[in-house]
């Protein structure tokens, strides 16, 4: 598949969005950490933040990103936590979709404290436990 055929296939997913998606007047420069679907390993990246809607976020990397969890340092469209649905390569770079995932206090607590080790250079003790408190409460969101 070429350049050009892969950025008509993202614009198609345009169409498939229950939410309109909107350009950032500004890049922003996001620091993330995934927790990848494949492996449950969490991995340290920097993308850039193309476009938002109230649900989800496009991004922009130099290198691939494999879909997972992703815990973002600094708040993204007030949320903090999302799922990486697909990435894939776009010309040079690989752009990815997010869908942002609503937290209550307490399970965005307990993915910070998580995290917390990481940065302690301690290993991560449930990645099990931080993808299943993602997936319930992207359960509860999509039901409302």
């Amino acid at each position: 598949m070429n350049m050009r055929d892969k950025a008509i296939e993202i614009d198609a997913r345009n169409e498939l969005r229950q939410a309109g998606r909107y350009p950032l007047a500004v890049q922003r420069n996001c620091a993330m950490c995934v927790i990848t679907f494949k492996d449950m390993v969490w991995k340290d990246h920097r993308a850039y933040l193309k476009d938002i809607s109230t649900n989800g976020v496009g991004i922009e990397s130099e290198k691939h990103i494999d879909p997972g969890f992703v815990w973002f340092q600094d708040r993204v469209g007030g949320h903090r936590g999302g799922v990486m649905m697909w990435s894939q390569q776009v010309g040079y770079n690989f752009r990815a979709g997010i869908q942002l995932v609503p937290l209550s206090l307490e399970s965005e607590q307990f993915v910070e404290g998580q995290v917390g080790l990481l940065r302690a250079h301690q290993p991560l003790r449930q990645p099990e436990a931080i993808m299943s408190t993602i997936m319930e409460s992207l359960g509860r969101c999509r039901k409302h």
